[in-house]
């Protein structure tokens, strides 16, 4: 197979699995639904088209031996009148009509009558077949029908008797045509026009015995179609259908559950433990998503201790080294030894911060984002820094409790300082907006800065990660303030996005949602 064919195989088949992904339910309850429906569909289709197939055979079958027999009377019948002299067939015939003896309609016509088109189904073509069959291999009517014969339906209203003019329904009362017109229902008449000597034509009419079965009532031109049947099939297939997705919404409730654990685990990495027992595959995701979530908080106590023991260890040796570089007697040395103690220090405090930054441990209460907002902006006015708060104007009922969520008062504070504090020093004045959009509280703040460099949206939040303009707008900085807020912005079930505003500045935009964190 060439590379190209490969390509256009695999190429084809991401398309096909994206469509599927796209117009396929989303929950796993609803494609288990989908996958029970679709089955039990073929299934019932298959079935029923089965079960069709097998009836209209067998009902092909019994109208054959029925149409058989009515076309051996029939051959009698024409056989009689083929072998009556000629000069008595008319008066025959009109003696029979007028003592009712005749079964069928029979007339002795100069020409050949010309039926309406009918359209036949496989029931009435099956009819058709056997009379042509049986009365072209008559023993007694072979050596004397010396021209054609020519059997087909036609609707009572337009069919034509003693001429191509004559209807059937203009005929005297006396002449036996209400036999062939049953009301209400829409009877097809079978018609035989043998052909004899003289050009005379031989003319009978009938109603089949179970007319009803070739009524187009009864039949479509498809053939034998048993709505009843149809009908408790799907009724039965919806039971089953009820049944199948109260057992789904059982088997998938505990998938649910752990979809839960995981989102509250990923909030603040408490342990959050799941049952451990259902189906197979899930009992080993539950018992692995508990492991998970203990080593997880082990590796995090194990960080905590170890920064901790790292920063006690280290503040005897850097009080020593300060404590020496103080009695050089270099100026020069002393000052470049105390720089690097005091770099060193901060590194420490730095890693001591965002252990503790991250590992919050508070309840979680309601907490009026614009109020903390706007305490954090007096604060940083009070000390002469420039940063204001813009709010929709609402009134006092649109306005109460509009902008509160439930989460963790010092964590939030945390992340908003951090992010009010970086637009002041990085790009003063920072303007500060907040706005509710159905479940979201969305919080701007812009800078006036130079921004971020394109395609760094995401390395600037790696931790130490400084750009050279921070470096030198704030030497003292660590680079864990942005790393720091999105971490606790995400606890919170929210996000971080950093872009420049296309009139310059830094826009920092920190969405949460109204009803997401859950303790």
């Amino acid at each position: 197979m060439s590379t190209r064919m490969t390509g256009a195989i695999k190429e084809y088949g991401l398309i096909f699995k994206h469509q599927i992904h796209e117009y396929s339910p989303r929950t796993l309850a609803g494609r288990f639904l989908m996958v029970m429906f679709a089955l039990v569909l073929t299934s019932q289709l298959l079935v029923n088209h089965l079960w069709e197939r097998e009836t209209e055979s067998e009902r092909q079958e019994a109208l054959a031996k029925v149409s058989t027999n009515v076309a051996l009377r029939m051959s009698a019948t024409v056989e009689y009148f083929v072998n009556l002299p000629a000069a008595i067939r008319k008066a025959t015939i009109n003696k029979l009509r007028y003592m009712g003896g005749a079964r069928y309609f029979i007339t002795l016509n100069t020409e050949f009558i010309k039926l309406a088109p009918y359209q036949n189904s496989l029931a009435h073509q099956t009819v058709v077949n056997v009379f042509k069959a049986v009365l072209s291999n008559s023993d007694g009517n072979a050596d004397h029908i010396s021209g054609q014969v020519e059997v087909a339906f036609s609707r009572p209203e337009t069919l034509k008797v003693l001429d191509n003019q004559t209807l059937l329904q203009e005929l005297p009362d006396n002449w036996g045509q209400e036999t062939l017109m049953v009301e209400p229902l829409d009877l097809p008449v079978l018609v035989i026009q043998v052909e004899l000597e003289n050009s005379e034509w031989l003319y009978l009419a009938t109603l089949m015995p179970d007319s009803s079965m070739l009524s187009e009532d009864y039949l479509s031109a498809d053939g034998f179609h048993p709505a009843p049947l149809q009908t408790s099939y799907l009724i039965w297939m919806l039971v089953l259908l009820a049944f199948a997705t109260l057992a789904i919404y059982f088997m998938v409730r505990p998938f649910e559950a752990l979809s839960k654990a995981a989102k509250e685990f990923g909030r603040d990495l408490e342990p959050v433990a799941i049952p451990e027992w259902g189906c197979l595959e899930y009992e080993r995701t539950a018992q692995a998503f508990n492991q998970m979530q203990k080593n997880i908080r082990h590796y995090m106590n194990d960080r905590k201790q170890l920064f901790s023991g790292i920063s006690h260890d280290l503040k005897t040796p850097i009080t020593r080294l300060r404590l020496r570089a103080e009695m050089l007697d270099n100026d020069t040395q002393r000052e470049a030894f105390i720089s690097d103690l005091e770099h060193l220090e901060i590194m420490v405090k730095s890693a001591l911060q965002v252990v503790s930054n991250t590992d919050i441990h508070e309840n979680p209460r309601v907490v009026d984002l614009e109020r903390m907002l706007n305490d954090i902006t007096l604060a940083a006015q009070s000390v002469g820094q420039r940063a204001w708060l813009h709010t929709p104007f609402l009134n006092h009922r649109e306005h109460e409790g509009l902008y509160e969520i439930t989460g963790k008062p010092l964590a939030l504070k945390r992340c908003l300082e951090n992010l009010i504090g970086n637009a002041i020093v990085y790009g003063a004045p920072a303007n500060i907006y907040i706005e509710r959009v159905k479940d979201q509280i969305i919080i701007t703040i812009r800078d006036n800065g130079p921004g971020i460099p394109e395609g760094m949206e995401e390395t600037i939040f790696k931790p130490y990660f400084r750009l050279e303009y921070g470096c030198q707008k704030n030497p003292d900085g660590n680079g864990l303030g942005l790393a720091t807020a999105r971490h606790l912005a995400q606890i919170h079930g929210g996000s971080l996005r950093l872009r420049n505003h296309p009139e310059g500045g830094l826009v920092v935009t920190l969405i949460l949602q109204t009803t997401e964190f859950v303790s």
